[in-house]
């Protein structure tokens, strides 16, 4: 029987596609993990924080919007990224190639210009700028403007990414396999730009990211320390008794009038003794005892512990955003990589080849990781979820 050059090309390139395959089993297992647990996860946080919770805070504006964006994400990309792992080699369909290339990038813009926006809201609400809280006007405002400028950002993707042919070597023969990614009649330098900007825009939301919550936790730490201190001083002017006590000339005034003036005099003394004392610490650290070096560090735990308990939603937002950029860092660095290098990903030994695609694709974790988030700092999620599996 007579097999054409084309024939055994194709048999090559199909021995090729089913080692591949093998190979990439394990992330093929975990991600199918991450779209069920997403999925499930997810799911469970937009019925419940849509139908079930009666208390619409202004906190919560944001959670069934950030659960939605990560459904579509895991969905439309691990499904995507399944289906090139059983045929990573022989991908031939151009326009599917693009729209998921585009559907993705803007997803994930998505996704981090809502964490953006949650940052800024949290800042509005600490600060009492605007009447403590963005209006739902604006939030719905802003919602659209994310997703319209993340369309705008993703349209690049159709021209720089789609069916791609790869040079293949097997038996000492060259063969041609066909994967999706950065298409070969695309410059090179277009290419390097388009990822540099994604990386550097990446780079400025989590500076901004970074900033905006630590001048909230700078904010909400000192209005707690004033508030500790404020307690601290009615604290001993209780104890001191609220009887009959008498004025510096002699003279005595009731109880009411004693509990006023000393806290007024109390007050304006203790932030007098409060100013000469930090100047005169500053000026003179060496000198201060162990004793009261000990109690302030005990009182920053204090505060600390007190913003943890109260302020619950800024350190939830704050670790999903942090977690967030985590995540799609590695997908950048690869990126660029792959931009600069034109045979990066070919040149890999089979275990770098699955450890750096694991990193390509781990952003997913992102988003099967929030509801857990959710369900422990969010306590009145964490009982409608036990009413729910009570129930059932």
């Amino acid at each position: 029987m007579y097999f054409s050059n084309e024939s055994h090309s194709n048999i090559y390139l199909k021995e090729l596609n089913n080692a591949m395959i093998k190979l990439l089993i394990p992330n093929t297992v975990l991600l199918f993990v991450f779209l069920f647990a997403s999925l499930a996860g997810n799911g469970l946080v937009l019925y419940v924080y849509t139908f079930k919770l009666k208390s619409k805070t202004d906190d919560r504006y944001f959670i069934p919007c950030l659960a939605f964006v990560d459904i579509i994400t895991c969905s439309t990309g691990a499904s995507f990224l399944i289906s090139l792992n059983f045929n990573p080699l022989n991908f031939r369909n151009d326009l599917i190639c693009k729209l998921i290339w585009s559907l993705n990038h803007s997803i994930a813009l998505i996704s981090a210009l809502l964490l953006l926006a949650i940052a800024v809201q949290r800042y509005i609400k600490v600060s009492r700028l605007l009447n403590s809280s963005m209006s739902l006007r604006s939030k719905r405002l802003t919602i659209t403007a994310i997703i319209i400028g993340s369309i705008i950002i993703s349209i690049p993707c159709l021209f720089l990414y789609g069916e791609a042919e790869v040079p293949l070597k097997y038996n000492n023969r060259t063969i041609t396999g066909y994967n999706c990614g950065a298409v070969t009649n695309v410059s090179r330098d277009l290419l390097f730009g388009y990822s540099v900007t994604l990386l550097l825009t990446s780079l400025c939301g989590i500076f901004a990211l970074i900033s905006l919550y630590s001048v909230i936790l700078r904010i909400i730490y000192k209005k707690e320390s004033v508030r500790k201190k404020n307690n601290y001083g009615q604290n001993v002017n209780v104890k001191q008794g609220l009887g009959n006590t008498n004025n510096p000339d002699g003279s005595t005034y009731t109880d009411a009038e004693s509990y006023s003036t000393n806290l007024d005099s109390t007050t304006t003394s203790n932030l007098q003794q409060t100013n000469e004392g930090e100047r005169t610490i500053e000026e003179n650290k060496s000198t201060v005892p162990a004793e009261i070096r000990t109690r302030r560090k005990s009182t920053t735990v204090q505060i600390l512990c007190r913003i943890m308990h109260k302020h619950r939603f800024f350190i939830m937002f704050f670790l999903i955003a942090i977690l967030s950029c985590i995540s799609y860092l590695p997908r950048f660095a690869l990126m660029i990589a792959g931009s600069v290098i034109s045979n990066f990903w070919d040149e890999l030994t089979d275990v770098e080849y699955f450890i750096a695609l694991c990193f390509y694709r781990g952003y997913l974790l992102n988003t099967a990781v929030n509801p857990v988030i959710y369900l422990i700092f969010d306590t009145d999620f964490r009982s409608s979820c036990k009413q729910l599996c009570c129930r059932n």
